[in-house]
């Protein structure tokens, strides 16, 4: 039986690998957030949208594999035990959670709003979208996630909380 063992600093590579495929393809929505606060142009922001959601398949392969690979180079370098690498998991789902109850509903928004009737009309008005699109949900977002990744980082490299 042929035994295939990898190294623990593959396991970490794999998972930081991971975690640049996700922020890049999390990019596009981050910059779609910024650009739509400016933009008020109804078939613009729907070609907006649409580019995010375009990324949004690759953010979630990106985010399942950088969760795999870091489990298993959490347990296999014997971190599963340290206060840094629960938390770590724990803030992970936390902003997941958040995203997936603030930002989603938000863009859906943004999406219904710019949608026309059969008729040619725009389903919202165009105040009713400008006050859609002031809103802060995606620049707030935006920080959330970089606050939790930069926390999440400075777990990795610092390792406080080590039991």
């Amino acid at each position: 039986m042929l035994a295939i063992t990898i190294d623990y600093n593959w396991w970490k590579f794999l998972h930081v690998a991971s975690v640049v495929v996700f922020v890049l393809f999390h990019g596009a929505s981050i910059v779609v957030a910024l650009r739509l606060r400016k933009e008020r142009d109804r078939e613009r922001i729907a070609s907006l949208l649409q580019l995010s959601g375009s990324s949004i398949q690759g953010m979630y392969v990106g985010l399942g594999l950088l969760v795999v690979f870091g489990t298993i180079a959490g347990i296999d370098g014997g971190w599963w035990n340290d206060g840094w690498f629960w938390l770590s998991i724990i803030i992970l789902v936390l902003v997941v959670g958040e995203m997936s109850a603030v930002a989603r509903p938000y863009y859906q928004r943004v999406k219904e709003a710019v949608e026309m009737r059969p008729s040619g009309v725009p389903r919202k008005s165009d105040e009713e979208l400008e006050e859609i699109l002031r809103s802060r949900v995606g620049i707030v977002n935006m920080w959330v996630g970089f606050a939790a990744l930069a926390v999440i980082t400075w777990f990795m490299i610092f390792k406080p909380f080590v039991v």
